[in-house]
């Protein structure tokens, strides 16, 4: 999946995954092509049983034939029959593959469905397919072996009646650790071609039933506010050849083997493939490798320790690019082409979204233009003090006018009793009526009152905001740099260091979130400080993340909770002090 993780707290997965509801559907069979045949896992849902009694042992399913006498039925026998109750795979002379039962046991289904389930999907619109309210299903392990001699091609046959399929029936099949299709819905007889030199060139001869990653090479341009990232999707087997190793079909790595093989990759990958910016050829400012595996949800991380077919597996690399401004220009030349790679597909990204095509010896060079009509950095800003007044016009205005009428009367009289009495009291007035204004400048023996709980609110709203705006930056150096705008010069380098811990979001390739909405901020408590003016503040908030990579995009809601300490500072708010105590999915 798009995995982001909130450095120093859980890893949080969010790889957006397109979904036509066939991983929901009420009946699932999942298929592996191996070298002996074929081994499926069939989960029956429990209204349905009567519709796959020909996978069943006989009687098995009597009782939910509703009174109906149970008879034996030659039901394997291609596709001549009337009516079949199984599910049956045959080969190309028509013949069905006989049927092995290894296991059949009551179970829950498996849980397949999407956070989204029943809402509303955020990029169709459409309503999220949701699994059947019963979770019960009948589990049969099935093994069809293969006769004699390996098939070229089978065909997958769903229990139908007249060629009209009797239950819905969510399918994936797998050739040798290869999908060969995502989730997808086997509604009619499939035919599938099985490639033995290589399971990834395996097909369907329905072109709807292939997995959407055909490419065994992409690359990627992803042109960041503050960063360039020139992305990489090989197959292990191709790749191989130019690192100088030697890969079989069926090969098993463990995982010394893998790690060695990364850290070769990192190194090739980042002196090819020229990048230039702006008309300027530069190196990579980092350069990071990823072996990973094709699954149903998108390509996934390996986890150390885990051996890998190579059939499945891919080097994933990330060549990162310093870039202070927007480029104007970025130009990739792919020099990498062989007689296993001839075509390499190719995405570029901004803000703008996603623009595909693809490179060839012919035409190597991978190009992005800055097309951004309007276009504007993030950067942190200030948070000024306020000063907190109390204003009380009406007694102001009384005020004032004691004032004017108590300078008129200093004016017209003549005694000096009187002239003094008026001007004491023209004195008094315009004091007062100054104070009620809400307008007498702070004293220097004046004491600093913390902010109201609202005022505090805002202020540590505008606070997160800068502080999403600078887990952007790429570079310690740079964090520091923008972070010492709203951070006191005391405590620079723990909350510097605390933000990369606690608040930077990445994903799973290493680059960085990008935070697009901050919802449901709550002080739970808030307290005065050591400091004068100050506040301490425990905090809840919830962000939405957003990243890609490797031609994957990533959302994710990310609830903290943390402790800050807020101090005004020559006449703006400075942060004094971050804990980030959690880092959770909300939804968890």
């Amino acid at each position: 999946m798009l995995s982001l993780m909130a450095s120093g707290a859980q890893a949080v997965s969010a790889d957006v995954v397109l979904t036509n509801g066939s991983e929901v559907a009420p009946n699932i069979a999942v298929l592996h092509v191996k070298d002996d045949g074929v081994y499926v896992d069939l989960e029956i849902y429990v209204e349905d049983i009567p519709l796959f009694a020909d996978n069943l042992p006989i009687g098995w399913s009597s009782d939910f034939v509703g009174g109906e006498p149970e008879t034996e039925q030659e039901s394997n026998q291609g596709f001549a029959q009337a009516e079949s109750r199984a599910l049956s795979i045959v080969g190309r002379d028509k013949q069905a593959l006989h049927a092995e039962i290894r296991k059949l046991e009551y179970r829950t289904r498996i849980d397949r469905a999407s956070p989204l389930a029943g809402q509303r999907d955020p990029f169709s619109g459409q309503i999220v397919p949701s699994p059947p309210k019963d979770p019960r299903i009948l589990f049969v392990e099935v093994f069809f072996p293969f006769q004699n001699s390996v098939p070229k091609e089978l065909t997958i046959v769903p229990p139908s009646r007249d060629g009209e399929p009797l239950v819905t029936i969510g399918m994936q099949v797998f050739d040798r650790e290869v999908p060969v299709t995502d989730f997808s819905f086997l509604s009619k007889p499939a035919e599938l071609k099985i490639h033995w030199p290589d399971p990834w060139d395996s097909r369907f001869s329905a072109e709807s039933l292939n997995r959407k990653a055909q490419d065994g090479t992409s690359t990627f341009l992803y042109i960041e506010p503050r960063e360039v990232r020139h992305e990489t999707l090989i197959r292990l087997r191709a790749l191989a050849p130019w690192i100088g190793e030697t890969i079989e079909v069926g090969q098993t790595l463990s995982p010394q083997r893998s790690a060695l093989i990364v850290h070769q990759a990192a190194s090739f990958l980042a002196s090819r493939n020229p990048v230039s910016i702006d008309g300027k050829l530069v190196q990579p400012s980092n350069a990071t490798a990823k072996l990973l595996e094709l699954t149903s949800q998108g390509f996934q991380v390996v986890e150390p320790g885990r051996q890998v077919s190579v059939n499945n597996a891919f080097i994933g690399a990330i060549l990162s690019f310093s870039s202070a401004e927007l480029p104007d220009q970025v130009t990739v030349t792919w020099d990498m082409f062989d007689e296993e790679i001839s075509r390499v597909a190719t995405i570029s990204n901004d803000i703008a979204g996603p623009f595909f095509g693809a490179v060839t010896p012919a035409d190597p060079q991978f190009h992005w233009q800055n097309h951004l009509l309007q276009y504007e950095k993030a950067s942190v800003t200030q948070i000024p003090v306020e000063q907190q007044t109390r204003q009380n016009p009406a007694i102001a205005l009384i005020f004032g006018v004691f004032s004017a009428v108590s300078l008129g009367f200093f004016l017209m009289c003549r005694g000096k009793v009187a002239k003094r009495a008026s001007c004491v009291t023209m004195i008094a007035a315009a004091s007062a009526t100054v104070v009620c204004s809400g307008y007498l400048p702070d004293l220097p023996w004046k004491k600093l009152e913390p902010p109201e709980q609202q005022v505090a609110e805002d202020i540590l709203r505008s606070m997160v905001e800068n502080l999403n705006t600078v887990t952007l930056e790429t570079s310690p150096i740079a964090r520091k740099s923008e972070l010492a705008h709203i951070v006191t010069a005391a405590s620079l380098g723990d909350i510097a260091t605390e933000v990369e811990r606690g608040l930077a979001i990445r994903t799973p390739g290493g680059s960085l979130a990008t935070i697009t909405d901050i919802s449901d901020l709550k002080l739970e408590r808030v307290d005065r400080t050591l400091k004068p003016g100050g506040f301490r503040a425990l905090a809840k908030w919830t962000v939405k993340a957003e990243g890609g990579h490797w031609g994957h995009a990533h959302i994710r809601a990310v609830t903290f909770r943390a402790l800050a300490e807020i101090i005004p500072e020559s006449g703006l708010w400075k942060l004094d002090g971050l804990t980030v105590i959690e880092a959770r999915d909300p939804n968890a």
